[in-house]
């Protein structure tokens, strides 16, 4: 069951590295789907000048796409793959072919398996492999949807680090993720909630319209903190968020935290302060609470 969209509108130009960033069910991979021509939309929809999804196939050879579930074939070898992969996308010319199928072979550390079938391969080298059929054609957008789910952290880093490069030779690359460092490596962000896009911009831009610029992070021996929160909202008006054996605190001014603090020591024991700069997540949660609120998001 897809999930319903409603009024998001982006615009991206040539060689953008852009970020999906919402938990499961937000609404990420339908748009990525709308945006593919695999799903029809209400609205419009125009890739690379071309029309969606009416002009798909005269597109498709110019468009990667790495889908969160692997669409690989397990009685084909990895080579095999990636000149399978390479023919449906357009890659007539053989010579060129065998280059590019080499090229990545050798960025993926997967020359050693060349001649594996697909099934022995071990869930993160599938996943390499995937990202590598996505590319073979050297294509000028490319979709990454989830595309680090269940693979080990090295991989990771090794994956954003080669769509760094990829976005740096002029590929434009959208990705879809629920994780808020890999997030962070994008040059734009969309967040996504609901069906909905409630906020859009840099890290930097998105910081800037939370008017808190400072979190107090105070772990406490308390493990059900809720009330403490509530006394604390209710006494200084900031926004307060409870978890277990600790109390996350919004504000601006320094001069206050001693009265803060006094407060919650006259509850509970306290183990640790500490004061940062509030995160992507905090951002991410500032603007979902907005939304919920009808609050308008620009």
């Amino acid at each position: 069951m897809e999930l319903n969209l409603n009024r998001i509108k982006i615009r991206l130009k040539k060689g953008e590295n852009y970020c999906l960033l919402g938990p499961n069910g937000a609404g990420k991979t339908t748009l990525i789907r709308c945006i593919l021509g695999l799903l029809k939309s209400e609205g419009s929809i125009h890739v690379l000048g071309y029309e969606m999804p009416y002009d798909h196939d005269k597109i498709m050879s110019k468009i990667g796409y790495m889908p969160q579930n692997l669409s690989l074939y397990m009685d084909l070898s990895v080579k095999e793959s990636l000149h399978f992969f390479g023919k449906i996308f357009g890659m007539r010319n053989r010579q060129e072919r065998i280059e590019a199928v080499n090229n990545l072979l050798n960025i993926f550390l997967l020359s050693k398996w060349r001649t594996t079938k697909v099934e022995n391969l071990s869930g993160g080298m599938k996943r390499r492999l995937s990202l590598a059929c996505t590319l073979v054609h050297d294509p000028e957008l490319i979709i990454l949807d989830e595309p680090t789910v269940g693979v080990d952290p090295m991989l990771r880093i090794n994956f954003w680090n080669h769509f760094k490069e990829l976005n740096e030779r002029g590929a434009t690359i959208i990705t879809t993720t629920h994780v808020m460092d890999e997030a962070e490596k994008s040059r734009l962000i969309g967040f996504m909630r609901d069906g909905k896009l409630i906020a859009e911009g840099t890290y930097y831009e998105l910081r800037r319209k939370v008017p808190e610029k400072r979190k107090l992070i105070v772990k406490v021996s308390m493990e059900n903190t809720e009330k403490l929160k509530e006394e604390l909202s209710k006494e200084f008006g900031f926004k307060t968020y409870s978890e277990s054996y600790k109390i996350n605190v919004f504000y601006n001014d320094d001069s206050i935290l001693d009265e803060i603090i006094a407060v919650i020591r006259n509850k509970t024991k306290i183990h640790s302060i500490q004061t940062v700069e509030p995160s992507l997540e905090d951002t991410f949660i500032f603007f979902s609470a907005r939304n919920n609120e009808g609050g308008t998001l620009k």
